[in-house]
């Protein structure tokens, strides 16, 4: 998450479910998979089920798994080619690593 990068694609399918939704992206004939927020905290982010159609062109940006043969990306925001854009985190921004935790023995 503090490597975030950027991925462009076709839209070819749009999952709004729980607890995550889903992106299938068309990447120059590579299937992306991109995770998004849960419905409730999307519709906090003025997102609906039909924020994305299959065919439209968008960009995302967020964190590209560990894994590189995944083709999955946590998205934090979604931009269309006219300058739209929808935000997946309160801030459009991945979160804030976590402070390690301290043991009180």
């Amino acid at each position: 998450m503090t490597h975030p990068s950027t991925v462009s694609g076709v839209v070819t399918q749009f999952l709004w479910a729980n607890p995550h939704s889903y992106i299938d992206l068309d990447v120059n004939g590579d299937h992306w998979r991109l995770e998004i927020e849960a419905v409730n905290l999307l519709r906090r982010y003025g997102w609906s089920k039909d924020s994305l159609k299959a065919g439209d062109k968008i960009s995302c940006m967020g964190a590209r798994a560990k894994d590189p043969a995944v083709f999955a990306q946590k998205c934090f925001t979604v931009e269309f080619p006219d300058g739209r854009k929808l935000m997946a985190t309160p801030t459009g921004e991945p979160p804030e690593p976590s402070a390690p935790r301290r043991s009180d023995r």
